[in-house]
């Protein structure tokens, strides 16, 4: 088959024009405003969704993503369970029974195991918070220790304590249905909330109060004191059983009567009363509410509630759609929402430390910067958990933040190559040191960018926060600016 010159240079000119037609459509699609974020708006969802002060290589990755891929990313990276393999526990709390029986001795031993145990678990999760690949699932977990409030003092025993935390992060964003049960029928709320203690003709209350007050509807809301005592009977039979150290039902103890609650009657038990609860359209509210002010501000839209509200329920109760919504919002992406929430403790020490690649070879310490500044990790203050916002803020607490960044700021500051230090050296730098060229490269090459990382807003004080120089970190850290997210 011949093909002719017209038809061969026709076929050449087709092939010609598809090649300009791909070039310019190319050309097109590179002019177009890119859909990865920025730096601010990277930084932000980072900081808020972490520690407060995400790193430069947390950054780095999440920046090339669109926005709505860096939100799934942070959500579907969320963890079940910690990295950190759980400390030992030598005291198991079965053995509670037989504390009457032991000689002196024997039991201040096992009073002792006790306080190390009640110590190292709160070492234990401050390390998680530190090497944890998924900052959001540690924020999550802390968010649930101060609302499902337990103070392991009276709990006494670490192992149950573990149990708890662990409860958090497997419903981190789970179903908040299962979570509350979960939670209440747990030995850690039961033994902090006097629940086994609560019996057929001899309620106690303060379980039912809890639930109603902090967990579900919030103070003041829905229910009556009334509906208190009614609801306190439904939970009477619930019981730890020492010989599991595990929830059980003990029929024997449970008030078999008719109860009013919530304008409904019945012969409830405790499941029947959570199940009436979480009928209640407050509830999705209150968690909604909470979340706002723990993630976006301290002032709730309330339009915006209601809309978050309703996906929770239309979701019955799983908290990933919402958690998707809240951080999608127009307010959560606002910049007047920057920097308007002050760290706590647990996030400026945690935050910090990440920030700068410091690797404290003493927890401890950690700890103990976090207890002076007010946030003591599995020992709230009472039952209604730590006030945020400006409560961490006092005369007291911010000496002890400031002497935290110090001495974290040392560990760059004092950084030498050979890096051989002697013992009167090693102590001014408790939480290690760490080579600042890599942040400082960053500066050279772009000048501005530590402030822009380090910092939410503008900072206060009249110093240098421009330039390669290590002091230009430290007086970013020391910033006041530096104390909000």
């Amino acid at each position: 088959m011949q093909f002719s010159n017209k038809l061969i240079y026709e076929l050449i000119i087709k092939k010609m024009i598809l090649k300009l037609v791909f070039t310019l459509i190319m050309m097109i699609a590179a002019a177009q405003p890119s859909f990865a974020m920025s730096f601010d708006e990277t930084r932000h969802l980072l900081a808020r969704t972490g520690f407060g002060s995400p790193s430069p290589n947390e950054i780095d990755r999440m920046m090339p993503l669109s926005y709505g891929e860096a939100v799934d990313s942070i959500l579907d990276g969320v963890l079940n369970k910690a990295i950190t393999p759980a400390p030992e526990f030598l005291n198991d709390p079965s053995d509670h029974p037989k504390l009457k029986h032991m000689d002196s001795k024997t039991k201040k031993a096992f009073q002792k195991r006790g306080q190390e145990e009640r110590k190292s678990i709160k070492l234990w999760w401050i390390k998680e918070m530190l090497v944890t690949p998924s900052p959001f699932t540690e924020r999550m977990t802390l968010f649930w220790h101060n609302h499902f409030v337990s103070e392991i003092s009276k709990v006494q025993y670490a192992r149950w304590s573990y149990e708890q935390n662990a409860l958090f992060r497997t419903h981190a964003i789970g179903n908040f249905k299962n979570l509350l049960i979960d939670v209440s029928t747990g030995p850690a709320m039961m033994k902090y909330l006097d629940t086994s203690k609560n019996k057929k003709n001899k309620p106690n209350e303060n379980f039912a109060r809890e639930i109603l007050e902090l967990f579900t509807l919030g103070e003041g809301h829905v229910y009556t004191e009334e509906d208190i005592r009614e609801s306190s009977r439904a939970y009477t039979g619930w019981q730890i059983d020492y010989s599991t150290a595990k929830f059980v039902w003990k029929v024997w103890s449970h008030d078999k009567g008719v109860k009013t609650f919530l304008n409904r009657e019945g012969q409830f038990d405790g499941l029947d009363i959570i199940d009436i609860i979480l009928e209640q359209p407050r509830v999705a509210e209150y968690l909604a509410e909470k979340l706002w002010w723990e993630f976006i501000s301290e002032e709730a839209d309330k339009t915006e509630i209601k809309r978050l509200a309703k996906i929770i329920r239309d979701n019955d109760y799983n908290l990933k759609p919402m958690m998707r919504a809240l951080f999608m919002s127009k307010s959560f992406r606002d910049p007047k929402n920057r920097g308007i929430l002050i760290k706590s403790p647990v996030e400026l020490t945690i935050g910090t430390l990440r920030l700068l690649g410091l690797d404290p070879p003493d927890i401890k310490k950690v700890w103990i910067h976090q207890k002076s500044s007010g946030q003591d990790v599995f020992q709230p203050p009472d039952v209604k958990g730590w006030r945020t916002g400006k409560a961490w803020i006092s005369s007291t607490t911010t000496l002890s933040r400031n002497n935290f960044l110090k001495q974290a700021a040392r560990g760059f500051m004092s950084y030498r190559k050979e890096n051989n230090m002697n013992e009167m050296q090693l102590r001014k730098v408790p939480f290690g040191t760490v080579n600042p060229r890599t942040l400082q490269k960053r500066e050279r090459d772009k000048p501005g960018y530590l402030k822009k990382l380090v910092l939410a807003i503008e900072p206060v004080m009249n110093k240098k926060f421009t330039g390669k120089k290590r002091v230009v970190i430290k007086n970013l850290l020391l910033d006041p600016a530096y104390q909000v997210k």
